[in-house]
C-alpha cells in the first residue's frame, strides 16, 4: 500500500499522507464506505484516499470511524465523535489530520506556476519579499489554507487578514487579522519528496 507518512505528532493528534498509485478500477475495493459514483475518477481517488486516511488515524486513536460529513462551509467532521480532521488532495498525493482537542488544518501542494500567478491575491504586504521565490510561494499559499481550515473556512482574506512570518525552516508563525477574530497560529512545514506538506492547530 503506498502510505508514505503515518506520523505521530504529539499524544493528540497525528498526520498521514498518501501516494496514490492504485487504479481507477481498483480503488473503489478499497473504500470504507459507499462512495459518489458521480465523481470525476481523479476527484473519486482522493475522495476514497481521503477517508482511508482519516479512518487510518482513527485507528491510532482508538476512534470507531463511521463516516465524515462536512458542515455548511465544507469543513469536513467525524461522525460521532468531537476529534478533529483536515483533509488535503494534491493528486497523486493525499494528506489528512487529526487533533483530538483543537480544529486543524493540513495542506499539500507541489510548487507550481499558479502559485506565481495569483500571488498578488494571497500575499501580504509584510510578504512581499517572497514573491520570487517559487518554494516560498507555494510555503506560504499553505500555510495560508492551513490557516484558512482551522479558521473554519468562513470568509478570510487570504492577502489582508492572514501575515505570515518564518521562525525557522520548519516552523511559520500565522497572525489572523480579522477584526474580532485575532489570533495566533503556528504551522509546522516540511517536504515530502516534491511536495511540500504543512499542519498545524
Amino acid at each position: 500500500m503506498p502510505l508514505l507518512l503515518n506520523k505521530q505528532i504529539d499524544e493528540h493528534s497525528a498526520y498521514a499522507v498518501w501516494n496514490i498509485q492504485e487504479t481507477f478500477l481498483e480503488l473503489p475495493y478499497l473504500s470504507p464506505e459507499p462512495y459518489p459514483a458521480e465523481l470525476h475518477p481523479v476527484r473519486q481517488a482522493e475522495w476514497i484516499i481521503g477517508r482511508i486516511l482519516v479512518k487510518t488515524l482513527c485507528e491510532k486513536f482508538n476512534i470507531e470511524y463511521q463516516g465524515i460529513s462536512k458542515q455548511d462551509k465544507g469543513k469536513p467532521y467525524l461522525n460521532g465523535s468531537d476529534a478533529n480532521i483536515s483533509i488535503s488532495h494534491s493528486f497523486p498525493i493525499a494528506a489528512a489530520m487529526i487533533h483530538l482537542e483543537k480544529p486543524c488544518g493540513i495542506d499539500m501542494e507541489r510548487p507550481r506556476d499558479k502559485h506565481e500567478y495569483v500571488k498578488l491575491k494571497y500575499l501580504h504586504e509584510s510578504e512581499m519579499q517572497f514573491q520570487d521565490d517559487l518554494q516560498k510561494l507555494c510555503t506560504i499559499w499553505c500555510a495560508k489554507e492551513v490557516i484558512y481550515k482551522i479558521f473554519g473556512r468562513k470568509f478570510l482574506s487570504l492577502k489582508d487578514e492572514i501575515k505570515l512570518s518564518f521562525e525557522s525552516d520548519s516552523l511559520i508563525k500565522g497572525d489572523i487579522l480579522k477584526p474580532g477574530h485575532e489570533e495566533i497560529h503556528y504551522i509546522h512545514y516540511e517536504w515530502v519528496k516534491e511536495y511540500l506538506l504543512a499542519f498545524g492547530t
